[in-house]
C-alpha cells in the first residue's frame, strides 16, 4: 500500500511557500516546486489550499489571494501576517501553553527558546518560559505521541507493550492506530487491537514500548472518539468563580455542571482524572477561581501558583 504524506510535512511545505509569494509576481509552478522540493502537481495543490487560508476576520483582504493559470501562478497581494514579527498577548501565551501541554511536549522542548523570541511586552520572556515549564508534559510523552501520530498518518500497524491498570500486567499487542484523543488531561489512542479482536482505547502514559511493523492497514471510514471516562467513576472538584470570570463549558471542562450558590456566586462541579490538569485550569484564572474541595486539588493549585510566583520574582 502506498505511504501517505503526513500532515506535519505538508504543513511545513505550505509555510515554506509563503515567503516566495509577493504581490504582483507571476511565478512558474516549476520554480516553486523546486524551491520547496515537490512536484509541480503537488505545489499546485498546495497553492490551492493556501487560497483558503488567512487571518481573522478572514475577509478577502486577510486571505492568500492568488490565481493559477496553466503553469504560472499570479499573486495579487502579499500573504497576510508576514509583514511583521509575531507577538503574543498574555491570553495567547496561555493558550499556546495549553496546546503544548496537550500535545505532549516535554519540559526541555526546544520550543521554549522559540517562544521566548516571539513573546510580546504583554508577557515577559521570563514569565512565558516559566508558564511553559509549569504546563509542560512529562518527558517521553511527546515521543510517544509523535510515533503514534506518524503511524496514524501512514496507516502502519504497531507492536505495543501496554500496561493494564486493572491487572498490573504488561502485554504485547498489535494495533491498527486510528485516532488520538485528549480528555481531561489524558491522551488516548483509539485503535483496532488484533490481540483482542476488537476496537479498544489505550492510554498513552501506559505504553511502555512501541515498535514499527512495516505492515499497513486500511482504516474504517469513521472512527468513534468518545473516550471520555464515566464521570461517575471520577473525583469531582467544586470550584467557585468570581464576578467577571469566564465560566467553564463542557467542551473545555468535560462533564462540568454549573449552579448558583446562595451568595450569588457561580459554582462548578468538575470531574477530573489528573491533579495537574485541574490545577492548571484553575491557576489560569489568575485569582478569579477558587477551589472549595477536595483538599488535594486546593493544595495542587496552591503549589502550582506558589511555584510560578517564586520563579517570576
Amino acid at each position: 500500500m502506498a505511504r501517505h504524506l503526513d500532515s506535519a510535512t505538508r504543513a511545513r511545505r505550505l509555510l515554506a511557500l509563503l515567503p516566495h509569494l509577493h504581490k504582483g509576481d507571476s511565478i512558474p509552478l516549476a520554480e516553486l516546486a523546486h524551491a520547496v522540493g515537490c512536484s509541480v502537481e503537488e505545489v499546485a495543490a498546495d497553492l490551492t489550499t493556501l487560497t483558503m487560508c488567512g487571518i481573522p476576520p478572514f475577509t478577502p483582504f486577510e486571505m492568500v489571494d492568488l490565481d493559477i493559470d496553466g503553469d504560472v501562478v499570479s499573486v495579487y497581494m502579499d500573504p497576510p501576517g508576514l509583514e511583521r514579527p509575531l507577538k503574543l498577548t498574555g491570553a495567547e501565551a496561555r493558550a499556546l501553553n495549553a496546546a503544548l501541554e496537550v500535545a505532549g511536549y516535554a519540559s526541555d522542548s526546544p520550543l521554549r527558546e522559540k517562544l521566548r523570541t516571539v513573546s510580546s511586552g504583554a508577557v515577559s520572556p521570563e514569565d512565558l518560559e516559566h508558564t511553559v515549564r509549569a504546563g509542560a508534559a512529562p518527558g517521553g510523552a511527546a515521543e510517544t505521541y509523535a510515533k503514534l501520530a506518524s503511524a496514524i498518518e501512514e496507516r502502519e500497524m504497531l507492536r505495543v507493550a501496554y500496561y493494564t491498570g486493572s491487572t498490573g500486567r504488561i502485554s504485547e499487542r498489535i494495533l491498527h492506530p486510528w485516532a488520538l484523543v485528549q480528555r481531561m488531561g489524558i491522551w488516548y489512542l483509539v485503535a483496532w487491537c488484533e490481540t483482542a479482536g476488537q476496537e479498544r482505547v489505550f492510554r498513552l502514559d501506559r505504553m511502555r514500548a512501541i515498535e514499527h511493523t512495516g505492515v499497513f492497514f486500511e482504516p474504517p471510514a469513521e472512527v468513534a472518539t468518545a473516550v471520555t471516562p464515566d464521570a461517575g467513576t471520577l473525583q469531582t472538584a467544586r470550584i467557585r468563580f468570581r464576578d467577571g470570570a469566564l465560566l467553564p463549558d463542557a467542551r473545555h471542562w468535560p462533564g462540568v455542571t454549573l449552579q448558583t450558590a446562595p451568595d450569588g456566586v457561580s459554582v462548578a462541579d468538575v470531574p477530573f482524572q489528573s491533579l495537574g490538569w485541574i490545577a492548571r485550569r484553575v491557576v489560569a484564572y489568575l485569582g478569579l477561581a477558587e477551589v472549595d474541595s477536595p483538599s488535594e486539588v486546593r493544595e495542587a493549585v496552591r503549589d502550582l501558583a506558589s511555584s510560578l510566583l517564586r520563579q517570576i520574582k
